[in-house]
């Protein structure tokens, strides 16, 4: 099987000034869309019939080794290992994770997977994330105590027929996940090294904020060109939960530009921004619509660097399912997604919306991702 051989070619002078990449980015070829980010909701998008297949999905794997799911997590009482969630399905609280069982599908033919890559805490007996200490995941990553897990991410990824986009640390601006700087970067920058020298040359690298990030936070975790590597970062990632188009994504865009490579809308669900107004969509479809309209103008306005998008097609209130959503301190405050509804499936007027406008020729979903990962010199 031949491998992916290169990214993103880019023209122009690369002007190194510390915290300056200058470049001129490849032109605009479409926008990947993604669905998840659990089996269930994995499924929905890809097996209802009103929906163009997407060109790929997206899961998470945890580094939070030895650390214990929360007590109402479906699996429970379990505690977390490397690559938790990788090859086998489990349910941390957050619905049913498992990348590889979506690979194990051959109907669904993704051609590209977006892991989140979970290497925040452990939490301290104060519930605080680890920070700054030997003790916390991403110090022990950059250290090398968790390299067996890595081999065995080297060689699953080895083996795919799919580009994997790995959201290192994703949200790492989030106060939730309390990173320390150095260490993320050290971290981030460890793995992409280890990666390279296993030979793994199908995986593209996200830094990916909460999506309201000012240039100085991103400058301060932005892993910079070293003299092991002249790039670390393939791609700049943020999360979309909001109504407003204009509130996420400003610094984050302009760094993509500035840097000369794609940004990745990582995560993406219908919310207001407002933790006491969230958006059901199975019974307000109007509000649903109305956040659609304002994710696609976003999209639009900034095709130029947007590369891919991610859809979260979840019932967060499934509180069965995926308690953990009840009271999650995600976005800043308790039970940001509690009342969310993000599942297309669960409305006809929304998801045939959602369908018409998602097949527009700016996007690209599964019948054409093969030939972008052409075109892009990503041959699998």
């Amino acid at each position: 099987m031949n491998r992916i051989s290169t990214v993103f070619a880019f023209v122009g002078l690369c002007v190194l000034s510390g915290t300056v990449m200058a470049d001129t980015p490849e032109p605009a070829d479409g926008v990947l869309v993604l669905a998840g980010q659990n089996l269930r909701a994995t499924h929905a998008y890809y097996y209802d019939e009103r929906l163009p297949k997407p060109a790929g999905f997206s899961d998470y794997i945890s580094y939070d080794v030895d650390q214990p799911y929360a007590a109402n997590a479906p699996d429970a009482p379990r505690s977390y290992r490397g690559n938790e969630a990788l090859l086998a399905p489990t349910n941390w609280g957050a619905g049913v994770q498992c990348v590889d069982c979506i690979l194990q599908e051959p109907a669904l033919d993704p051609a590209v997977v977006n892991i989140g890559f979970y290497m925040a805490g452990p939490k301290d007996v104060d519930g605080q994330q680890c920070r700054g200490t030997p003790k916390c995941n991403a110090y022990k990553i950059a250290s090398g105590e968790y390299d067996a897990y890595l081999d065995e991410f080297a060689r699953w990824a080895k083996s795919l027929n799919a580009l994997v986009l790995l959201r290192i640390g994703y949200e790492f601006d989030g106060e939730w996940n309390n990173y320390d700087p150095a260490q993320f970067k050290a971290a981030f920058k460890y793995i992409h090294q280890y990666m390279d020298n296993k030979g793994v040359d199908n995986i593209e690298y996200v830094l990916h904020s909460v999506g309201a990030a000012s240039r100085e936070t991103l400058l301060a975790y932005y892993p910079e060109p070293d003299e092991a590597s002249s790039k670390y970062v393939d791609w700049i990632g943020y999360s979309y939960f909001t109504i407003d188009p204009e509130s996420r994504g400003v610094n984050e865009l302009a760094l993509a530009r500035e840097r000369g490579i794609k940004a990745f809308i990582g995560e993406a669900a219908p919310h207001t921004g407002d933790c006491t107004k969230q958006i059901d969509m199975a019974t307000n479809p109007a509000l649903a619509m109305r956040w659609i309209d304002g994710f696609i103008s976003h999209i639009e306005r900034n095709k130029d660097v947007i590369g891919a998008i991610a859809y979260i097609n979840a019932d967060w209130s499934d509180t069965v399912y995926s308690p953990m959503w009840t009271e999650q301190t995600d976005q800043g405050c308790n039970g940001f997604f509690a009342q969310s509804n993000s599942r297309l499936n669960d409305n006809d007027q929304v998801i045939r919306y959602w369908a018409k406008k998602i097949s527009a020729p700016l996007f690209i979903n599964q019948d054409r991702a093969r030939e972008w990962l052409k075109k892009t010199s990503r041959s699998l």
